[in-house]
């Protein structure tokens, strides 16, 4: 039996008195993609946030391909292991976050450069090969502001599979696209996930959580209401949280 890429431990978050995430657990196995669905403001950016310390647990551990982070080690060790943490996990967000002084191609290549010490030449061609992937060869030499939405958040999925990373965390990678680009980047997420790419996901896109993931998670006033494969959560639910979330949106 392998055992768990993503390992959670009693992982908390207060911003102040405001107690956002309760104390979560959760394994992610290699390969596997987890969607995490809810109402607004019930903790779900902020869990994958703290996922790779862009927020600071305030309680608990995360362990990422064998990288362990405790939330109560000294920040001098915390430091190291967050910037190894970082490289193992690549992170999309719903803004594309794209430096506007760069092309798409520089774009890809900076963090591979800064970080990892490739060559310029090594990144580039592995920029070239990410780009052709995601569909976008002809865009290498252009800025962002020359792209679509879709296409600015296509290379920023490139940019972050540049980095090599063990999983990719999604957070509400279409949320910011008009209606007509969202097909576009949801398949380069669905043919990620077919490579075998490990995924926590947070989306409002259900047919994404539907038709791709291995499991869907509800996540509401800071807890999991439900953890269940799609097919289970979205036609026979057992939570009553779960059928109320259900009923708004579907």
């Amino acid at each position: 039996m392998p055992e768990p890429i993503i390992k959670v431990r009693g992982l908390h978050k207060y911003f102040g008195p405001l107690h956002v995430i309760k104390g979560v657990d959760l394994d992610v196995m290699p390969g596997e993609v987890v969607v995490v669905i809810g109402p607004s403001g019930g903790g779900k950016s902020t869990f994958l946030r703290c996922l790779n310390f862009l927020e600071e647990p305030s309680a608990g551990t995360i362990e990422v391909d064998k990288l362990v982070i405790d939330a109560e080690e000294p920040l001098g060790r915390q430091r190291k292991h967050i910037r190894g943490l970082r490289q193992k996990a690549g992170m999309v967000f719903q803004q594309f976050n794209l430096f506007p002084h760069m092309t798409a191609l520089e774009n890809i290549i900076e963090a591979p450069v800064t970080v990892k010490g490739l060559s310029k030449g090594e990144a580039t061609a592995k920029a070239e090969e990410l780009l052709e992937w995601v569909g976008l060869s002809d865009k290498r030499d252009e800025y962002p502001s020359r792209l679509s939405g879709g296409q600015q958040q296509r290379t920023a999925i490139a940019r972050a599979l540049c980095m090599e990373p063990t999983i990719m965390l999604f957070d509400e990678p279409t949320s910011a696209l008009d209606p007509e680009l969202i097909a576009e980047v949801v398949e380069v997420m669905e043919r990620l996930a077919n490579e075998g790419m490990t995924m926590v996901v947070v989306t409002h896109e259900l047919h994404f959580a539907r038709d791709v993931s291995d499991r869907v998670i509800l996540m509401a006033d800071g807890v999991w209401a439900e953890i269940a494969p799609p097919a289970e959560l979205f036609t026979n639910p057992k939570e009553e949280r779960t059928r109320q979330f259900l009923a708004h949106i579907l």
